[in-house]
């Protein structure tokens, strides 16, 4: 799933893992959100590596405004953010803030004089899983991302695998 051959995200992806296993051995409720974007390939096609960073730097910068201090964005693909969002231990909690950031992502962004409507598929599962487990997390979260994809423009999925705790 994290594509590790951009050397620029690294850092921030290896920190995200970090948080990510200290959370869930922490046994703090958190929700894990991948945000993959709707088409952007096409856009990518169409624009070049030039157009398609300013926008991805905008649609880092709108999620992360959504989020609290704390929440992390980062990077986990060509057209895919990873959002860690602390305290959320309900589903509705966690599909209500889905659809908010998709509402966030569809106000157009204007790049050299184009505008560019975005829209955006989003895989949520609720940590934590046991602390040696969070791995099996980021997979949960990748199949619902790719099930929320599978079904259209602006889905969102929810894996309901069950949390657990260490006992």
């Amino acid at each position: 799933m994290f594509d590790s051959s951009d050397l620029l995200e690294k850092a921030p992806r290896r920190r995200f893992e970090r948080i990510l296993f200290s959370r869930c051995r922490a046994g703090e409720p958190f929700a894990l959100m991948l945000v993959d974007l709707d088409g952007f390939k096409n856009v990518s096609a169409r624009f070049g590596a030039n157009v398609t960073d300013l926008i991805l730097f905008e649609v880092g910068s709108r999620l992360r405004k959504k989020l609290e201090a704390g929440d992390l964005v980062t990077r986990s693909g060509d057209q895919q953010f990873a959002v860690f969002v602390r305290g959320i231990d309900e589903m509705d909690s966690a599909n209500q803030l889905a659809k908010e950031l998709i509402e966030r992502l569809q106000s157009p962004v204007t790049v050299r004089g184009t505008r560019f409507r975005l829209d955006a598929s989003i895989g949520i599962s609720l940590g934590p899983k046991r602390s040696g487990e969070w791995r099996l997390l980021l997979k949960d979260t990748d199949r619902a991302a790719h099930e929320a994809k599978t079904k259209g423009r602006g889905r969102i999925s929810i894996s309901f695998a069950v949390p657990e705790l260490d006992d």
